[in-house]
């Protein structure tokens, strides 16, 4: 990470505050509060941390014990610090990782057609075979098999009577997709999209029209770790965010822009991925004027957002509630329908719409025209649709979250109005050498923390995803719990920097 967050004294004093219970030395119980904030990625790494009198004022504590505090940690490698540069939290050391970046190192598990394979040849996963938590996807519900069941050759004639080059999609398609955004607040012509094979295509079509290699791209983190791909790959230079349990910080964001200047911002405010956080309207509101003000262009991956498993009221989009900054849309068919249409869609402002089509028309000449035909089909019955994916998932939900409250105590993590999946964090441990553990000896799949995140931050965290069915996901998590009684951190690099 090239440029650092700067924690302000009373916000790390909120998050530290609950740590000091008066039950050992205060400098000890502040230093190992510290270590969990860390791990829990609410401090990320690389956070220059605010001055010692700054936040022993703050916590109304001697600044002798914020000293020793630091101190203890410097000395435990959490912390480093310099003459005139401040203290600021240690990146991990990555020097035996042979520069593979996190996502990469999440990949490891998994083979080109999505399988996860043995860590290591020739040893077996659990004979019962592998129980996957970590595939954000879902299966068709039964209305979406019935459309994509329904089409006769009449309906297809009038595609076929066309040579299929249509860059920007279908315009029945656009139209559905436009009225939809209409009526969340956001006035919406069909000029202004451009459909795109996938979410993660929209987002590569707009990098690929703002970003130059060394450009600052400030993106949530722990995110959707396609879009850490796509923005690697256009070399540029991911800048973390942090988020708590309202989504993306608001109040880290100004002095982030005014020191890094970066071209793109990255969010994902409805049903965050993978925290489920909805972004609320005032932090929407605060982070379009600040873009507004200087000069970034925002994109909103609203990919997530009709998946509500509980009665949600969201707020509108942040292009709606910022017209005067630069801010794309994009929403997809795969998070609620079905990912096999792989069919996306990217709204611009009217400034950007000619060029995101010229930037669709050199990638791929258009996505193909019967997916199209089906995912406007589909979003002429998105209220039903919806209604089946809530009835299938709220139980799936409801019983994730009980399990973990009755068999892992200990695990901390926040229920989800929607998306498909909790974000946890472990007590104590490194969340990718227990991912591994739990695939390689106990055969189950989830993903680490440090895979989803920009910096290799959230090293306590996991993403447990709910999509499959209930006996699945129950055997699944026996083999968690199995797996957390067999844990020990064992790597000497990772132990020590573990809580214990």
């Amino acid at each position: 990470m090239d440029e650092p967050i700067r924690e302000s004294g009373p916000h790390l004093a909120d998050l530290l505050a609950s740590e000091l219970r008066g039950e050992g030395p205060l400098y000890r119980e502040l230093a190992d509060g510290l270590k969990r904030a860390i791990d829990r990625g609410e401090v990320p790494l690389g956070t220059v941390l605010p001055p010692e009198r700054t936040l022993a004022r703050a916590l109304s504590v001697s600044r002798a014990t914020v000293v020793a505090a630091y101190d203890r940690l410097k000395g435990e490698g959490w912390l480093e610090s310099r003459r005139g540069s401040g203290t600021w939290v240690r990146a991990p050391d990555t020097s035996d990782r042979g520069g593979v970046d996190a996502v990469a190192t999440g990949r490891l598990f998994l083979s080109e057609d999505g399988h996860v394979q043995r860590s290591e040849p020739g040893r077996p996963l659990a004979e019962e075979g592998l129980i996957d938590l970590s595939v954000a996807a879902v299966t068709g519900t039964p209305t979406v098999t019935a459309v994509l069941a329904s089409l006769r050759p009449e309906d297809v004639a009038p595609l076929t009577d066309h040579h299929g080059y249509l860059p920007q999609g279908l315009r029945s398609l656009r139209e559905v997709i436009a009225a939809r955004y209409a009526a969340t607040g956001l006035p919406t012509t069909p000029d202004q999209l451009v459909v795109t094979t996938g979410a993660h295509q929209a987002i590569s079509l707009l990098a690929r029209q703002t970003l130059q290699p060394g450009d600052a791209v400030i993106v949530e983190s722990p995110t959707f770790p396609g879009a850490l791909d796509v923005f690697r790959r256009f070399g540029a230079r991911t800048i973390p965010l942090p988020v708590d349990e309202h989504g993306a910080r608001t109040d880290v964001l100004p002095d982030l822009i005014g020191r890094t200047e970066p071209r793109l911002l990255y969010l994902s405010p409805h049903f965050h991925n993978p925290t489920g956080a909805v972004l609320p309207q005032e932090r929407r509101e605060r982070i379009g004027a600040l873009a507004a003000a200087a000069g970034v262009v925002v994109l909103e991956d609203l990919a997530m957002g009709d998946v509500a498993i509980d009665d949600v009221t969201l707020p509108p989009p942040l292009a709606a509630l910022a017209p005067e900054a630069t801010v794309h849309t994009i929403g997809s068919t795969a998070k609620l329908f079905w990912a096999g249409l792989r069919i996306g869609w990217i709204r611009s402002p009217d400034a950007w719409a000619v060029r995101m089509l010229a930037t669709k028309t050199v990638a791929d000449l258009g996505s193909p025209l019967i997916s199209q035909l089906l995912a406007g089909r589909l979003l002429e019955r998105v209220d039903e649709v919806a209604a089946e994916r809530r009835e299938q998932l709220r139980p799936r939900r409801d019983l994730l979250c009980r399990l973990l409250a009755e068999r892992l105590p200990t695990w901390s993590w926040r229920r989800p109005a929607g998306g498909l999946s909790v974000w946890a964090t472990l007590p104590h441990g490194n969340a990718e050498e227990f991912a591994e553990l739990a695939l390689r000896k106990h055969g189950v799949a989830v993903i680490p923390g440090p895979a989803l995140s920009v910096d290799e931050g959230n090293r306590r965290s996991l993403r447990l995803v709910f999509a499959c069915p209930e006996p699945d996901l129950e055997t699944g998590f026996e083999r968690l719990v199995a797996a957390w009684a067999d844990y020990r951190p064992s790597d000497r690099r990772t132990a020590a920097r573990l809580l214990v």
